[in-house]
């Protein structure tokens, strides 16, 4: 009866292990950063040798899809730390993000001022989140998170995220 148990326990844990490929953290891309256009998304990953991917595609789906078919890798996006929005539909791109993309629930909602697709290419995506983060903590702006911007946006019909250039924070301004 010990033996079976034990064998029981040996072949629960090789089971439980995770040793399967698709868990490999090699094998994926992590989304750093994302700006989203009307008809192209440019993304910034966390690592250095995936560096920044511009795709054209109609949605933020077929983003993803044309990124991990160029990349090679699949992407996983729960990570995402910053949302740049740069003529989108603002609440379906968020609800989107959200929904099929699933990025975190801390993820900052941002514009650029300028040419968004450059700021990923010129700055990194952790400095302009860290502008942010001290815009913030100076309260020059509120919590721009996806989940309050996508309530206020649903809730009122509007938000203020921070708007971004290529030196950081500049100012607030409201979307609809």
């Amino acid at each position: 009866m010990k033996g079976l148990k034990l064998g029981l326990a040996l072949v629960t844990a090789g089971l439980l292990a995770g040793c399967a490929s698709d868990g490999n953290v090699s094998n994926k891309s992590y989304l750093r950063a994302a700006v989203i256009g009307s008809d192209s998304v440019t993304m910034s990953f966390f690592s250095g040798e995936d560096e920044v991917m511009t795709v054209s595609a109609d949605s933020p789906e077929e983003a993803l899809s044309a990124a991990e078919l160029r990349g090679g890798k699949k992407i996983f996006t729960g990570f995402t730390e910053l949302v740049l929005l740069d003529g989108c539909d603002c609440t379906d791109t968020l609800e989107r993000m959200l929904r099929e993309w699933k990025v975190a629930p801390s993820c900052i909602v941002a514009c650029p001022r300028g040419n968004g697709a450059e700021f990923l290419t010129s700055r990194t995506a952790e400095e302009l989140e860290g502008a942010v983060r001290v815009a913030q903590e100076q309260e020059l702006i509120g919590r721009c998170d996806i989940v309050n911007v996508l309530g206020e946006l649903l809730g009122s019909g509007s938000a203020e995220i921070p708007e971004l250039s290529r030196d950081g924070f500049v100012g607030k301004k409201s979307i609809k």
